[in-house]
């Protein structure tokens, strides 16, 4: 049988071109301490790897995987566990954060060749060898990757494996031959790198009908052949199959449907609904806070936006809030205020003026704010427990304000604590109903708080509110006076600096904190 001379490759001679600060560290680790691996699929696109666009799915010796712990962990990788309908055999998350750009960057580390249906990946090939010691270095981006004519070879495998019963109906029925976008640029640039000698040899190395399988991966590369290559390969590759087929059939089938029902539930439902990844470590509460303007909102959304990429994240409002955000109970008073409004305003029009005192109507008011103040604590209360669920879950948990029961009036505090000395009993009633949930705020607090604090004449030039100078500058002074328990570290942030800046500063501080 011929041998193919596999290329050698001086490292010398890199002409490494951009990438994360993270990636390039993580690199220059696996050459220091002589790391066998090899970024093995997608390498048509490595530029987008290499700035944290896409994932890096890189292979790597089973021999280093223990050494290779403890190297993430010095550089801030985190093992996240996918969902279990979402996990595959001997392959393992490690995810971290480019400090520099606030990019996530994701690491899928593959300790076998596992690959087969989405959902599933019911094969494991025993080619791990073959790809580490064929490997090929890559000058522009100074990493290890797969021999282009191994990848080609690689690429139709997977792509045939991934066939399922009903894209079979899908190739005859709607006789869809052709492949677009990425897919094919890949195969097209594989294609180019490698010549069919190299294929044979390869394949008269790797399979048993090397020759049947040769013509495929030559051929064309679309829907309708592939499925004529899957029916070989599967009998190629019985011995290498995780599952039986009529299990891996009904795994398949769960996994799938049980993944599209969690992710709908996770947008139908405001609650702690994992669907990604978890930190099997435990979970974190992080928490901003600040005076209106100070750009709370902006922060949170900006984080949900950066870590829900990849991670389950929950995320939630612990303010007032808006009308659209409102409980139905809230709604019920709201439309129940504006029924008895239109009630009087025409009672108003039909009948005479009459002096009499308004000391009821200040009454009213004042038990419509009472019991208005009381639902929105019972809310609070109510999302605090979704807060403690998310963490128990292992997710990450995003709070734009945090309630607290040391000001009262504003700030997030109670707002019925004047009414505590109330001559009339149903006030003082529920002054203390009110104390007491803030209270249940107190005892669940968050892991991370990050106070913006802002001269006033900042923030009121940023967003200009009803509120006076003097005012904003009480609740500044109230945020910066706010403690917490002594469990929760709190950092201080001038939420005068450039947004950016503010991001970079306390992804970081997440990023450290967790476990």
């Amino acid at each position: 049988m011929e041998k193919l001379n596999w290329p050698e490759v001086a490292e010398e001679s890199c002409q490494s071109t951009t990438k994360l600060a993270l990636i390039q560290n993580l690199l220059d680790e696996f050459h220091k301490r002589k790391i066998l691996y090899c970024h093995w699929k997608s390498n048509e696109h490595l530029g987008a790897s290499m700035t944290g666009d896409t994932d890096l799915d890189i292979l790597f010796d089973a021999k280093h995987k223990e050494e290779l712990k403890t190297l993430f962990e010095d550089l801030h990788f985190k093992n996240f566990k996918p969902i279990p309908q979402k996990q595959y055999k001997n392959i393992e998350d490690f995810i971290g954060l480019d400090f520099l750009s606030g990019k996530i960057v994701h690491l899928h580390a593959h300790f076998k060749l596992t690959l087969g249906e989405t959902y599933l990946k019911g094969y494991q090939l025993n080619y791990e060898r073959k790809i580490l010691h064929s490997r090929v270095f890559d000058n522009k981006y100074a990493i290890y990757r797969t021999h282009p004519a191994l990848e080609l070879i690689l690429l139709f495998f997977r792509e045939s494996l991934k066939i399922r019963h009903r894209d079979k109906l899908s190739i005859y029925f709607n006789k869809r031959i052709h492949y677009n976008g990425s897919i094919l640029k890949e195969f097209h640039w594989l294609r180019q790198e490698c010549s069919d000698r190299e294929l044979k040899i390869i394949l008269q190395e790797l399979v048993e009908h090397h020759k049947a399988i040769f013509k495929f991966v030559t051929g064309d590369f679309n829907p309708k052949e592939l499925l004529k290559l899957s029916a070989l390969l599967k009998k190629e590759f019985a011995g290498q199959r995780l599952y039986p087929p009529l299990q891996a059939l009904l795994l398949r089938w769960y996994r799938e449907i049980s993944i599209t029902a969690l992710k709908k539930l996770s947008r139908l439902l405001h609650r702690p609904v994992i669907s990604q990844r978890i930190n099997p470590r435990g979970g974190l509460i992080i928490a901003v806070i600040g005076a209106d303007g100070s750009g709370k909102s902006t922060i949170v959304a900006n984080l949900q936006k950066t870590f829900s990429k990849k991670l389950d994240v929950y995320r939630t409002y612990l303010g007032k809030g808006k009308a659209d955000n409102f409980s139905w109970p809230r709604k019920l008073l709201v439309d129940l205020k504006k029924t008895f409004a239109s009630t009087k305003n025409k009672e108003k029009k039909s009948s005479p003026k009459l002096n009499g005192s308004t000391t009821g109507k200040v009454e009213k008011a004042s038990f419509y704010k009472c019991v208005e103040a009381l639902i929105v604590s019972f809310e609070k209360r109510k999302k605090l427990k979704h807060i403690s669920a998310a963490k128990r879950k292992g997710m990450l948990v995003l709070c734009d304000r945090f309630p607290q029961n040391q000001i009262s009036g504003y700030n997030d505090g109670p707002v019925l604590h004047h009414l505590s000395k109330e001559n009339k009993a149903v006030f003082k009633a529920m002054s203390k109903m009110e104390t007491r949930l803030y209270d249940y705020a107190e005892r669940n607090q968050p892991d991370l708080v990050f106070k913006l604090i802002a001269d006033a004449r900042i923030i009121q030039e940023r967003k200009p509110s009803l509120a006076s100078t003097e005012m904003l500058q009480s609740k500044i002074e109230g945020i910066k006076k706010v403690q917490f328990a002594e469990g929760c570290r709190v950092i201080t942030i001038d939420a005068a600096l450039p947004l950016n800046n503010i991001l970079s500063t306390i992804k970081k501080e997440i990023w450290n904190m967790i476990p």
